[in-house]
């Protein structure tokens, strides 16, 4: 099957030749996970990932809880990793006629453009960015295309390796030492000012470099391991993975859904506030378990002739930077104080409609905006003037 090809030789989604229907789609599916979890978030700076729950006696407010715990939480973001390395490879072995010095050169420049525009936006907008927790994983990662495959796995392994003893090592601390961390009175809803909202933001990004000793080590697994799949093709072939596929879809699927289905029981059973607990570091190593086993049922049935309505997402995933800050502004004018702090007044299960809400506009939004102007405006700005002479800018990248 040739690449840019969907289900059974069938063209998906209409894009620019060299984009690769499926990949474009799972980036669009992904951005689904972001703003649901974003949006229960972003009333409560400090909070679990997955918010407070409004009212605290509602059983509704608990299932939606319970429910994004399960499909939700820590999905999207290893998955977005994945696919830094996975668009690196593409773009680099699809590069044309283009100097590799030169098309390395542009995309270092396009990831210092995100990294600046995800600094400014952590601090002033959304304080849990991924725009520039992304841009130094493209950066980290440019030099591994000319790796050798033997090179790649033993760089993963070790990530892996790095990852699971930092994260378990922390699990364990959170758990026997301290049971939570407490919740800060500083609720961005609370906020009566902007510069009390923006030092908040700036508090909580600030926060997330304490993050480091654990989140560089799955951040550059999930990249490496993106990139050694890349290379090896493993979501375009039919015939290259299928094994790893039936093996995903198998196994990994139920086994990711049934420790998700867990951990939500158990944080809606002993502690359904807005706290940090160890519960929610525990999804950071099952949310990729379920992620790469959806993801390997929907590769298996794409290729397969199936999951054609994967190609509604492509479009949508050619341009997640610009739904995704469209996103947290949209929740800055109606969750922060000075603005409408309408976060208590949605309640929770206000909040999840509200983001999934967003995400379908987002789906069919994207097609139009596509179809008027190309590509998004964010977008635009990264790839900046360096698209205008390299072609290979033009395939699946980050963005």
């Amino acid at each position: 099957m040739r690449s840019g090809q969907g289900p059974a030789g069938q063209a998906p989604a209409a894009g620019p030749a060299g984009r690769d229907g499926l990949v474009d789609g799972i980036r669009g599916l992904a951005l689904c996970g972001v703003v649901v979890v974003n949006t229960l978030s972003f009333p409560h700076v400090f909070s679990s990932p997955v918010g407070v729950v409004e009212p605290v006696d509602s059983l509704l407010a608990l299932l939606v809880q319970a429910f994004c715990v399960v499909l939700f939480q820590a999905k999207s973001y290893p998955l977005l990793m994945f696919l830094v390395g996975y668009g690196w490879a593409m773009r680099t072995r699809r590069a044309g006629r283009n100097p590799p010095a030169a098309v390395f050169t542009a995309r270092r420049r396009q990831m210092l453009r995100q990294w600046g525009l995800g600094f400014l936006h952590g601090l002033f907008i959304y304080c849990g960015d991924i725009l520039s927790w992304l841009a130094v994983l493209g950066l980290l990662l440019l030099g591994t295309s000319r790796w050798r495959l033997r090179r790649l796995r033993l760089h993963c392994a070790a990530w892996a390796l790095l990852w699971l003893v930092v994260g378990t090592t922390t699990f364990a601390a959170m758990l026997f030492v301290s049971a939570e961390l407490p919740v800060s009175p500083h609720w961005l809803t609370r906020a009566s000012t902007w510069p009390e909202v923006f030092e908040l933001n700036r508090m909580g990004y600030a926060s997330y470099f304490y993050q480091l000793p654990w989140q560089l080590p799955m951040m550059l697994a999930m990249g490496t391991f993106g990139m050694l799949a890349g290379r090896l093709r493993l979501l375009e072939r039919a015939r290259s993975g299928a094994r790893l596929w039936s093996f995903g879809a198998r196994w990994l699927l139920p086994a990711g859904l049934a420790v998700n289905l867990a951990l939500a029981g158990w944080r809606v059973a002993i502690h359904p506030g807005g706290d940090v607990t160890p519960i929610d570091f525990a999804t950071q190593f099952t949310g990729p378990l379920l992620a790469a086993g959806a993801v390997c049922a929907l590769v298996r049935a794409w290729h397969a002739g199936g999951a054609r309505w994967m190609g509604l997402f492509a479009p949508l995933g050619r341009m997640t930077m610009s739904f995704y800050v469209a996103h947290t502004l949209a929740c800055t004018a109606l969750f922060a104080g000075p603005a409408g702090a309408l976060g208590p007044a949605f309640g929770s299960a206000g909040l999840f409609a509200f983001g999934l809400a967003y995400w379908f506009a987002a789906v069919l939004l994207a097609r139009a905006w596509l179809a008027w102007a190309g590509r998004g405006p964010l977008e635009s700005f990264v790839r900046g003037a360096d698209g205008a002479t390299l072609r290979a800018s033009r395939r699946n990248t980050i963005t």
